[in-house]
């Protein structure tokens, strides 16, 4: 835990310097005109109708792009060169990042059209240790009609939308890199897909993204990818590193190190899962749990909290509200906007299944009448109309995971579209959303680490109208905080449920089902 003693000894009280501004040799370029850089955020923010909070952040970023680290501070308060956001679950931050990177991209062309070229450009690095959070943001940013910029990294880790956009430096030399793309093609691809590819081919034998790279002001890469050799001799003055809670302190150094970083915006939530160590308890007791992010925080500095979330259900959030975020978050989504999918399914709901945990050779543990269970609440679902693609089934075990998907794929898998259905160990489901969320709890006769707080805001806030939390309520109810999600649920209509009542009900909505399903089969051979 970063707010114990120890943690607080290490963090160094002296403030965060970005090694550019460290040098020996100072900069002596002018800042940005804070009136062209107040006014264009103003502008953006009503073009896009921000939030406060989003607004805000904006505002930081825009004060933060008009210091100059060589005057002295004539206030007490001296603008540092970092901004941290700190943005809850559905808070729009993808969408708040693509907007601060058009804003940056017009004031960096606004600067060097008033005051002349700097002796280091500006250019502005995207970073995250997931490629699905850059893709993400560079998604944004083709929707707000942007795409001058370049992703460096390996062909398959990136989105398919985002290829003709990207230079794969990182995948052996030219020639292997041209027989990916052309192996890619190959592959079970949508016709939109296929596009992207044949695009991206193209650009490959002109050098095309190559040269663009040079004269780009926005470049995406993983932190794994900094490193490559397209980006030896950059630099970039502004470095956004997205999920800094999830990533480790080094891995956030190597970014803003290596292209001698000016200014700083951290992205994350540190209630949700940090960084994945490998390693014995001594690699922990060293502090390399410790983000950036809460160093930085440790140290003072303040973040600016996005409140507003616009995914899950006023029901749904209110339970992370109350347990994780002290009350603070705010709901810009009403429970008309997440209105039921189903009559029948609540919004809302714990049912309780009395089934044993069982532990794999690998220390995994699971559960299979929670799997049995699962499976059927998901075919229900997809025989009452449902999309595979609505729904994700989410556990906190591997083992878990793969008993359910084993499931799914052999119980009558011929007559339900189960391939859609995403199912994930928590831990790989952060960052994303369905509209139905069924949870398998899994452990029977104590909670093991499915108590952590982190982990347990993850799975909590991944449902946008639909949160059903398969588990036994015996165990469960003697823990404090699954103690408050079991009354959360109480306190809904149908909320609690034992597999008992319900069984007979989804048994007859997979029995109508099967029977239409084979009848329709029946009729197909007869013509």
């Amino acid at each position: 835990n970063f707010h114990s003693e120890n943690a607080t000894k290490r963090v160094n009280k002296r403030k965060f310097i970005p090694p550019a501004i460290s040098l020996k040799h100072k900069m002596t370029y002018r800042p940005v005109s804070t009136e062209v850089a107040m006014g264009l955020a103003n502008k953006m923010i009503q073009m896009f109708s921000l939030n406060p909070d989003q607004a805000a952040s904006l505002i930081r970023i825009a004060h933060m792009m008009t210091s100059c680290e060589n005057t002295k501070p004539v206030e007490q308060h001296q603008i540092v060169p970092i901004t941290i956001i700190h943005g809850v679950f559905g808070a729009g931050k993808s969408y708040l990042l693509s907007i601060v990177v058009l804003f940056l991209v017009q004031l960096f062309e606004s600067s060097e059209a008033t005051e002349g070229p700097r002796p280091t450009p500006w250019k502005l690095l995207i970073a995250s240790s997931t490629n699905v959070a850059i893709d993400r943001i560079l998604l944004g940013l083709l929707d707000l009609g942007f795409e001058d910029f370049i992703r460096v990294g390996s062909i398959r880790k990136i989105t398919k939308a985002i290829i003709p956009h990207s230079l794969h430096a990182g995948s052996g030399n030219e020639n292997e890199q041209l027989r990916e793309l052309l192996a890619l093609m190959k592959e079970d691809l949508t016709p939109l897909e296929k596009t992207y590819v044949r695009k991206s081919i193209e650009q490959h034998k002109l050098g095309t993204n190559k040269t663009m790279l040079q004269e780009v002001k926005v470049v995406g890469a993983t932190c794994a990818a900094c490193p490559f050799p397209c980006l030896n001799n950059f630099k970039f003055p502004v470095v956004m590193l997205d999920e800094c809670s999830q990533m480790t302190e080094p891995a956030s150094l190597l970014p803003i190190a290596r292209f001698q970083c000016e200014k700083l915006v951290l992205v994350g939530d540190p209630k949700q899962l940090p960084p994945t160590i490998q390693g014995s308890e001594s690699v922990h007791e060293k502090g390399l749990e410790q983000t950036l992010f809460d160093r930085l925080c440790l140290m003072g500095h303040e973040a600016i909290l996005l409140r507003i979330q616009y995914r899950c259900h006023p029901a749904i959030s209110a339970i992370a509200n109350e347990l994780f975020y002290e009350g603070n978050l705010i709901d810009g989504v009403s429970e008309k906007d997440r209105s039921p999918l189903l009559d029948w399914l609540p919004t809302l709901c714990f049912y309780s299944v009395n089934g044993v945990e069982q532990m794999e050779r690998d220390s995994s543990f699971y559960n299979m009448a929670e799997a049995h269970f699962t499976v059927k609440l998901v075919q229900s679902l997809i025989a009452s109309g449902i999309e595979g693609s609505a729904v994700g089934v989410i556990t906190l075990y591997k083992s878990q995971m793969g008993k359910i998907q084993n499931l799914l794929s052999s119980v009558h898998s011929e007559a339900f579209e189960v391939k859609a259905v995403q199912v994930s160990t928590v831990d790989a489901f952060q960052g994303a959303e369905k509209e139905i969320i069924v949870l398998s709890c899994v452990r029977t006769r104590q909670t093991g680490f499915i108590d952590s707080e982190k982990r347990m805001n993850v799975a909590l806030t991944r449902a946008k109208r639909h949160l059903l939390i398969v588990g036994n309520l015996a165990c469960l109810s003697r823990n404090r905080l699954w103690g408050r999600v079991i009354h959360h649920c109480k306190g809904r209509k149908n909320g609690l449920q034992h597999v008992s009542q319900c069984e007979q009900q989804l048994n007859d909505i997979l029995k109508c089902y099967l029977e239409k399903w084979k009848e329709d089969e029946e009729n197909k051979k007869k013509k």
